[in-house]
């Protein structure tokens, strides 16, 4: 056991936070922490730092042991370079290889080596330092430097960039490799994917699945738990549950669980209340013994108590009308910005009833995009049109369109046509009430922000949604709401998004950015992942060509339901062939340079291959 946490409790004046939480880390344990925003996740992870002492209990760490923190932020040294910073982390061995480049020198000088004497004594005080120097990792810590830096995004130009020269969300990432190079026994990560692009996290998630200590950390990203965690803890109203599996199979269980709790409670207060009635009328009769005897086992109840309902936001998305069956075309489209086209030459159509995902790394062009099919850029060249009938919404991710001088009902009413008493309405409906909606939208946090502007949706009619990071500032629950009414919406939807599960759920194509142009994938978020995994596997000669003409991973036709028993068995036999073919080629064919590279291909097909042994065990266990 690596960490004990007992009986600690919290509180910030009345609002207790955490209420005598107890459970234990593993060494090498993966463990998800998840729960609603405000429910003291980031109180729990500055107790166990020592940041915050608790009011009461303890944190109990093994002797010697080492905690990494990356908190939502980060803190560096302006002045020093990104190389600099992370060579920081390895002083012992930058000051070993000084002493060893030292006594090279000696071994260089006339006076030393033409004394046997003193040569041997050199020479020893080398050979011992060398030793040491390479059992420490003195020969590896550069090249580790570069692939955990470039694996959080950063190129080699970027190792000699100051780092005042980067932004928030870049040095939160540089803290991150920063950290991640410390390798401590324990790394307790809060929110580590919010900065991060996709192709970053899945770095990430195969940096964590294969890390030699142990990994705590906090996230709103469902797709990321269940690529790490091991093990769930549940921190909701003060208290802690521990499940076992990664979050898909934690919210099977948690489910489960609350529906057990909720059938136990109705069932006892039926129990309580018929009791209660027998006694009223039996009080004063002949079966008075009867019921003072029952009146006595009722006082002398455990009474269960009533399992606790969250509140959360609800709403519904109605079109006032529908599209033609084209929603929208493209042709030959650049767009960009002062005549330089980010871009170009792109065709697309969009047709009624889809939901569609936009991809492609920051800085590709998918707001830019979004900005002008809503007429707010104009495209450098090319034509976008709108079909017939169509009503667009908008969904942006800085909330610019937000006026943060206005309070929430000024924004309500001035965007709608409406009486006060239906928005003050609307914002209740969106967990805003009494004063609240008399508030500044400047003194809102980023998910009552987010809150507003889907309410502002509500108003606006739309049959085609164009939907700009539409989860950024929700925990996991409010995401899982937003699912539900974009599930249920009969209209359009465009958006780009960085949240896995919620475009495995809900989209049925994606289209990519990548160097300009737009690559078409017909499924959601997992086919896209199995496809451009297939794409980049080394496929020998022999292979392709025995290969030629088979059939690819069918699509299901209804796009949100998981693979058959079938299907699933097929991209099981695949994925474990091109297995075997990295496996065979890294040891003595990978040229130079492509060692990295199959590396990573090795992590993401053994990531994919379990989750897909993971589906295919519960889809025989239904079966049977």
């Amino acid at each position: 056991m690596l960490v004990k946490i007992q009986e600690v409790s919290k509180s910030f004046g009345d609002q207790i936070v955490l209420a005598n939480i107890n459970f234990y880390i593993n060494v090498k344990e993966r463990i998800g922490l998840v729960g609603p925003n405000g429910a003291g996740k980031t109180t729990l992870l500055r107790c166990l730092t020592g940041e915050l002492l608790p009011d009461k209990g303890q944190v109990v760490l093994t002797s010697g042991a080492r905690v990494g923190y990356l908190a939502q932020g980060a803190d560096l040294p302006e002045h020093q370079n990104v190389w600099e910073t992370m060579l920081s982390e390895f002083q012992d061995l930058s000051d070993l290889r000084m002493q060893i480049a030292l006594l090279e020198q000696e071994m260089s000088n006339p006076q030393v080596y033409e004394n046997p004497q003193d040569l041997k004594q050199v020479l020893a005080a080398y050979s011992s330092m060398t030793t040491k120097y390479e059992y420490a990792g003195g020969y590896s810590f550069e090249a580790r430097i570069k692939a955990v830096v470039g694996g959080l995004g950063f190129g080699e130009a970027d190792l000699q960039r100051a780092i005042k020269e980067f932004s928030g969300g870049q040095k939160t990432r540089l803290a991150l490799a920063k950290m991640l190079l410390r390798e401590p026994d324990l790394v307790i990560l809060d929110e580590p994917t919010n900065y991060l692009d996709m192709k970053a996290v899945e770095w990430l998630e195969s940096f964590l699945t294969q890390y030699p200590g142990a990994v705590l950390v906090v996230s709103h990203d469902r797709y990321f738990l269940d690529q790490v965690a091991e093990r769930i803890l549940d921190l909701e109203n003060g208290q802690i549950s521990a499940y076992y599996g990664n979050y898909s199979r934690f919210a099977e269980q948690k489910a489960l669980k609350t529906a057990s709790m909720e059938k136990e409670y109705a069932k006892q207060q039926v129990t309580i209340e018929k009791t209660k009635e027998f006694i009223r009328r039996n009080h004063a009769g002949q079966n008075y013994r009867q019921a003072k005897s029952r009146e006595n086992r009722l006082e002398r109840m455990a009474r269960l108590e009533k399992p606790h309902q969250s509140r959360w936001f609800s709403f519904r998305l109605t079109p006032l009308a529908a599209s033609a069956d084209k929603v929208l075309s493209a042709k030959d489209l650049a767009v960009g910005y002062n005549s330089e086209p980010v871009i170009s030459g792109l065709n697309m159509e969009i047709l009624r009833g889809e939901r569609v995902a936009l991809l492609g790394e920051n800085g590709s062009g998918k707001t830019t995009l979004i900005k002008c099919i809503l007429g707010i850029l104009h495209p450098l060249a090319g034509n976008i049109v709108l079909g017939q009938r169509v009503k667009t919404g908008y969904f942006a991710q800085e909330h610019e369109t937000l006026n943060r001088e206005a309070t929430l009902l000024d924004e309500i009413l001035k965007n709608s046509p409406t009486t006060l008493d239906r928005a003050r309405n609307l914002l209740g409906q969106f967990m805003f009430s009494g004063d609240e909606v008399y508030k500044k939208i400047g003194q809102l946090s980023g998910g009552e922000r987010t809150r507003l502007m889907l309410a502002k949706l509500c108003l606006t009619g739309a049959n085609f949604l164009l939907l700009d990071e539409p989860t950024n500032h929700l925990d996991i629950k409010a995401r899982e709401v937003l699912e539900e009414v974009f599930l249920e919406y009969p209209g359009t939807i465009l958006m780009v998004s960085h949240d896995r599960y919620f475009l495995n759920r809900l989209v049925d194509r994606i289209l990519e950015l990548e160097d300009g142009t737009l690559k078409e994938y017909p499924g959601n978020y997992d086919y896209y992942r199995w496809k451009k995994n297939q794409s980049q596997l080394p496929v020998q000669k022999e292979a392709s060509k025995s290969t030629t003409g088979k059939k690819s991973f069918a699509i299901t036709t209804d796009q949100n339901q998981h693979p058959g028993l079938a299907q699933i068995e097929q991209q099981i036999e695949e994925l474990e062939a091109n297995l075997s073919k990295i496996t065979a080629l890294m040891p003595d064919q990978a040229a130079p340079g492509e060692l990295e590279s199959l590396c990573s291909q090795y992590a993401i097909t053994s990531m994919e291959l379990t989750r897909l042994y993971e589906e295919w065990s519960r889809l025989i266990e239904k079966e049977t």
